[in-house]
């Protein structure tokens, strides 16, 4: 039996070739007779400290006082893991007991009296060699846990672990991102269920699938509505797994993120993609070699389906195409939006014209091109009715006219002594001199103003250069201004025509001695040049046609110049405004200021 337990513990002490004994001994007889039974060990000498690396540390009498402050400090050093020491010494044990109990504990754990078998030896020293070992172990897992513990807390998503012994699955640990994102502290939720982030908006559909999935002990991934601390509302995805042990759910383990700027997202890009796929202009992706990649529900209804690899060109006929590729050229190498009209044959046989725009954009880190259709087939044919209206206007009435005023001035001359006839002589010409007047106001617009009729001028300079050439036209007008030192502005290039019109009908509202003032105001983004008078204000009925752009039947201005005035305006990005007051009534014409950078 005893051979048997010596291979026990030979057994069981295979790997204590790897723990080092320290030997503190005065006796070198008996530090012989020891090192002998244990030669199982890696032996080595204490002398005045305990050598770097000692798993176990034996001394004699003589070597304890000699070593007891540093076996004292080694042992301290090595905590948690244990640091066993054993005092070997001849003697009573009860009496070595009294004799070393103030060092137990702090510099020996034991002490063995000698002589004694050298099998109890062994096993003593044996269990110091387990208790080493097993302390060595369990401060790895502490090490390992916390470990753990702090990549959880580092970890940028919340961490929960519930218990799934208990009916209410209590939570024992959260992390400290879990803590950040929903308000809590550690102390509020730990032993409750994680349920205390629910809420009235929280899904019960949700609610049931968590349910669902821990009756039959599964994962799930859940994404719902939870409630912060304070109230608030958050999309959080919740990740749950269970954990087993000796195959039985002991724990579940949850990991959470906050997704509601995701899901935000989410909501914004389906608004977007609702919005792109109902608007009536078709809308087109294209890559930057010009391949289609994205259409709308309008671009599919006017192009009919596109394959894969179709490019925007390919839409169209070879004319037509040739444009698209010199637009993309030009957007590639310059990096700015590029605009083309161009023409499609639709499957009636009838030809539609498109304003297209050719956008820069960039998704995902990849260059793409956002192509923007808008039909303007019927703005287009619109536009050649008036530009024929417009040749009429300009040439065949104001001829016709001409020869009308021509035969009034026959009619005077032939019948100068009828006064019936030469009063009716008089109308027609005065009426055909009006007409004229408009055709020539309106030879001064072109049907279709575009960037083209804009200037750059400075309106003070204008105003001062016009001011002499006002003043002999309306001798009976007193003339006043009120102009800044300067005030560029972009300007119609019908200006003076729109100045004239102004003063003019200013004059005709006024007294036999009117007062005109012409002022300049010059704002940041804005500058104004206004028209006072202080005569009649102007009709209500062209006040009201002005401000909503249109006439009526029942509600026309008497004129084309004021329309002319307000167009020209306009086509520059400015406005015309009526004011009333009581000093009078006044036009002001808003233009775009003129950047000086």
């Amino acid at each position: 039996m005893a051979d048997a337990r010596d291979e026990s513990v030979e057994r069981e002490t295979d790997d204590d070739a790897t723990l080092s004994v320290a030997l503190g001994f005065e006796s070198a007889r008996n530090r012989e007779l020891l090192a002998g039974l244990l030669d199982r060990y890696d032996v080595v000498t204490a002398e005045q400290t305990v050598p770097d690396g000692t798993d176990i540390c034996i001394v004699d009498a003589g070597g304890f006082e000699r070593l007891r402050e540093p076996l004292a400090a080694w042992r301290r050093e090595e905590r948690p893991t244990a640091a066993p020491a054993l005092l070997v010494s001849s003697g009573d044990e009860n009496e070595l007991w009294s004799r070393y109990a103030d060092a137990i504990g702090e510099s020996i754990d034991g002490v063995q009296p000698v002589p004694a078998p050298k099998r109890a030896i062994r096993s003593r020293i044996s269990g110091f060699a387990a208790l080493r070992r097993y302390s060595e172990r369990a401060s790895d897992q502490r090490d390992q846990l916390e470990l753990y513990g702090r990549a959880m807390d580092d970890a940028h998503v919340g961490i929960t672990i519930a218990d799934a012994t208990a009916e209410e699955l209590p939570l024992v640990y959260v992390n400290e991102q879990f803590c950040r994102m929903t308000g809590y502290d550690r102390e509020d939720v730990l032993g409750r269920s994680c349920r205390f982030l629910q809420g009235p908006e929280t899904d019960e559909a949700k609610r049931q699938q968590f349910r669902d999935a821990f009756a039959v002990e599964e994962p799930v991934t859940v994404e719902l509505i939870n409630y912060r601390k304070d109230g608030e509302q958050f999309w959080n995805e919740v990740e749950v797994l269970p954990v087993y042990e000796d195959g039985s759910v002991t724990h579940y383990i949850g990991f959470q993120r906050d997704v509601t700027e995701r899901r935000e997202r989410a909501t914004q890009l389906e608004a977007y993609e609702h919005i792109i796929q109902t608007v009536t202009d078709p809308i087109l992706v294209l890559d930057t070699e010009g391949h289609v990649t994205y259409t709308n529900g309008t671009a599919r209804e006017t192009f009919g389906p596109v394959p894969n690899s179709t490019t925007f060109a390919d839409l169209f006929d070879d004319d037509e195409a040739a444009a698209v590729e010199e637009a993309l050229s030009a957007l590639r190498e310059s990096g700015e939006e590029q605009t083309r009209e161009l023409s499609l044959f639709g499957s009636t046989g009838g030809t539609a014209t498109y304003q297209v725009r050719f956008q820069p954009a960039s998704f995902g880190g990849e260059e793409q091109v956002i192509v923007v259709a808008r039909d303007i087939t019927d703005i287009r044919r619109h536009q050649n009715r008036l530009a024929v209206l417009d040749r009429v206007l300009r040439h065949n009435l104001r001829n016709k006219l001409n020869i009308v005023a021509g035969h009034a001035q026959t009619l005077t001359a032939q019948s100068p002594d009828s006064e019936r006839v030469s009063d009716a002589a008089e109308s027609i010409e005065t009426a055909t001199g009006s007409l004229l007047d408009i055709v020539d106001a309106i030879r001064e617009f072109d049907v279709r103003p575009d960037e083209a009729s804009a200037v750059e001028r400075d309106l003070t300079a204008f105003v001062r250069e016009c001011e002499l050439e006002l003043r002999t036209e309306y001798p009976s007008a007193e003339l006043r201004t009120d102009l800044p030192e300067t005030a560029r502005a972009r300007c119609p290039a019908q200006l003076r025509f729109c100045l004239d019109e102004l003063v003019g009908s200013a004059v005709e509202r006024a007294n036999e001695s009117p007062t005109i003032w012409l002022t300049v105001t010059a704002g940041v983004e804005t500058v104004t040049l206004r028209v006072r008078s202080d005569g009649e204000p102007l009709p209500d009925v062209e006040r009201r046609a002005l401000a909503a752009g249109t006439e009526t039947q029942l509600e026309h201005t008497q004129g084309v110049g004021i329309w002319l005035t307000q167009w020209a305006v306009e086509a520059v990005g400015g406005g015309l405004r009526v004011e009333q007051g009581d000093d009078g009534t006044a036009v002001a014409l808003t233009f775009p200021a003129h950047s000086r950078s």
